[in-house]
C-alpha cells in the first residue's frame, strides 16, 4: 500500500495543519479544495473537489493514486445564518458521496473529522468520551452525528477497521476563529475582567496535535477503527484561558473574583443569558482510548495559548 492520501478541505484551518504534518512525515498528499485557484501550492498542488451532483466517475478520479482519505471539508462550526439543509449538504451528503468513492477505489483508512458537538451541546455536565450517548443540541451537531452514523453503516463488517472518526473538542491555533478567538479578543481589552469565579473546566485541542493524531492513525494500520474523542491532556477554566492569553501578551492577568450571581444577572439583563450558560458551564473530554493506541496528547496548553496570543495580529 502506498503512502499517498487524499485530504479534503486541505487549505482550511484544520486541513492545512493535517496536510503539513503528513507532508513533513513523508506522505504524498493529494490536496482537495472547492477552489484550487485561490490557494498557493506551497504544501501540495491543489485539486478540485467535485460538486455533489457530479458523476461518480469524477469522484472516483479524485481517489486515483491514493489509498487513504482524510475528510476535513465541511462546515466547521455552528452558525445561526445557516439552515439545517446547509449543514446536511456540507456535512452529510458530501461525506456520504466521498465515502462511496473511497469504498469503490481505495483500500486504506477513511478518517473523518467530526466534532464533540455530535455528542453534546457547548457545555456538558459530565466527562465526554467515545462511549457517551450522543445528544447534539443544534443543526451543526446533528449533521455531524448523522454523517458519523452513515459512515458506520457504510464501513461495516470487514471494512469497519478502515473507518476512524475523530470527535475533537474546540481546536486552537494561529488561524482559529470561533469562541476561543472571541476570548482572545476579550483578553486583549485593557480592562480587568470579572471572570475569576468561572471555574468550570473546558477541554481544548491544539491543531498540530490533531494533525499528529491523523498521522498516527495512518502510520498504525492495525489500530482499531471507530470513534475517538480527542483533546489536550489538561482542561482549563475560562479564567485560566484568559490569563494564559494575557501572559502571552506580556500583561498581568487582571482577573476579578466577582460572584457568579452578579455576572449572571448582568448578562441576563443585557440579553446574553445564553452566553452566561456557555461561560459558566463545563465541557471536559477524555481521550484515553486514543492514548491507549500510542498517541500522546499535548500537555502544555497554557504555554501554547500564550504563544498564540503573542503571535502578531492574533486578536484581529
Amino acid at each position: 500500500m502506498t503512502r499517498a492520501v487524499l485530504v479534503t478541505g486541505a487549505y482550511g484551518f484544520i486541513g492545512s495543519a493535517v496536510t503539513r504534518r503528513l507532508t513533513d512525515a513523508g506522505w504524498t498528499v493529494k490536496a482537495a479544495t472547492r477552489d484550487p485557484g485561490r490557494h498557493p501550492s506551497t504544501l501540495s498542488a491543489p485539486v478540485r473537489l467535485p460538486d455533489l451532483e457530479a458523476d461518480p466517475v469524477a469522484w472516483d478520479a479524485l481517489l486515483d493514486g491514493v489509498d487513504h482519505v482524510v475528510h476535513c471539508a465541511g462546515i466547521a462550526q455552528a452558525s445561526d445564518a445557516l439552515s439545517d439543509a446547509d449543514y446536511r449538504a456540507a456535512n452529510v451528503d458530501l461525506t456520504e458521496t466521498l465515502a462511496k468513492a473511497a469504498l469503490r477505489r481505495s483500500k486504506g483508512r477513511f478518517i473523518f473529522l467530526s466534532s464533540i458537538r455530535a455528542v453534546t451541546g457547548p457545555v456538558a455536565p459530565g466527562v465526554i468520551d467515545d462511549t457517551t450517548p450522543p445528544a447534539p443540541s443544534d443543526a451543526y451537531g446533528r449533521s455531524k452525528l448523522e454523517a458519523e452514523r452513515a459512515l458506520r453503516a457504510m464501513f461495516a463488517g470487514d471494512d469497519a477497521k478502515r473507518l476512524v472518526i475523530f470527535q475533537p473538542v474546540p481546536v486552537y491555533g494561529n488561524e482559529a476563529r470561533g469562541n476561543l478567538h472571541a476570548l482572545l479578543r476579550l483578553a486583549s481589552l485593557p480592562i480587568p475582567l470579572p471572570i475569576g469565579r468561572l471555574t468550570a473546566k473546558r477541554s481544548l485541542l491544539h491543531v498540530e496535535a490533531l494533525g499528529g493524531a491523523v498521522l498516527h492513525m495512518l502510520d498504525q494500520p492495525d489500530v482499531e477503527g471507530g470513534i475517538y474523542t480527542i483533546c489536550d491532556s489538561k482542561p482549563l477554566s475560562i479564567a485560566e484561558i484568559v490569563a494564559a492569553f494575557r501572559m502571552g501578551q506580556g500583561r498581568k492577568p487582571r482577573i476579578l473574583a466577582v460572584p457568579p450571581s452578579i455576572l449572571s444577572s448582568a448578562l441576563t439583563l443585557l440579553g446574553k443569558g445564553a452566553l452566561w450558560q456557555q461561560l459558566s458551564g463545563a465541557l471536559v473530554a477524555d481521550a484515553s482510548r486514543l492514548e491507549r493506541t500510542g498517541w500522546t496528547p499535548t500537555d502544555d496548553t497554557v504555554q501554547r495559548l500564550s504563544a498564540l496570543a503573542a503571535a502578531p495580529h492574533s486578536a484581529d
